[in-house]
């Protein structure tokens, strides 16, 4: 965080330790909101390329084999269950979807709340936005 002096009211807002604990707990929640938002935006792409490949793994007859990777080895499995494999893949890519989208929407709650307390005592004096 930045302090900007815009004129001398301001300029002698007292900073207390409760004013630098919001400033901090506000601090740790941006950071965290954007650890989250990008694992999200990865497990949202895993999400598209596992539903794609069980899309077309639906389209195979159960019993041909398929190259399947588990980790760092590769197995020839059955389609069949192949697909099963991947739908319980998809069942934990959207459940941690779920849990992600649920934790970045409770620091941008707390990240408003404490943005509100700021604002409304240092005014123009302090930036709490992304990108400047």
């Amino acid at each position: 965080m930045r302090m900007l002096e815009n004129d001398d009211a301001d300029a002698d807002t007292l900073v207390t330790l409760e004013d630098q604990r919001n400033i901090n707990a506000f601090s740790k929640l941006n950071s965290r909101s954007d650890e989250v938002t990008a694992e999200l935006e990865s497990i949202k792409k895993q999400l598209e390329d596992v539903e794609e490949v069980e899309t077309e793994m639906e389209l195979m007859d159960e019993e041909e084999e398929v190259m399947y990777k588990l980790d760092s080895s590769f197995l020839r499995l059955p389609a069949g269950e192949v697909l099963t494999l991947l739908q319980a893949s998809l069942e934990k890519l959207r459940s941690q979807t779920e849990t992600l989208e649920k934790e970045r929407d409770e620091c941008e709650e707390g990240m408003t709340k404490l943005k509100a307390v700021l604002y409304a005592k240092f005014g123009t004096s302090i930036n709490l936005e992304k990108g400047d």
